[in-house]
């Protein structure tokens, strides 16, 4: 197998409003998502789609981003 094998953590970033929530509300929490995830994406940083999640109590807007690498806990694990 040619494949490399990658071990990545990733912190999802979430804004959550309460339902029901107004759709300006709603925009307003998206547009600072899409900010935030873009800015992200410029320094080079893996990120996913933002996504919008809703059941009776509130609404999650999120998004996905790779965890930059802790160079010092790299040294930490390969000391021990």
């Amino acid at each position: 197998m040619d494949a490399d094998h990658r071990i990545v953590t990733i912190d999802r970033h979430e804004w959550t409003l309460q339902s029901p929530a107004h759709h300006t509300e709603v925009m307003k929490a998206v547009a600072v998502a899409e900010r935030e995830r873009g800015q992200l994406a410029s320094k080079g940083v893996r990120t996913g789609d933002v996504h919008i999640h809703g059941d009776d109590t509130e609404l999650v807007i999120s998004f996905e981003a790779e965890r930059p690498k802790n160079p010092k806990r790299g040294i930490e694990e390969e000391v021990k």
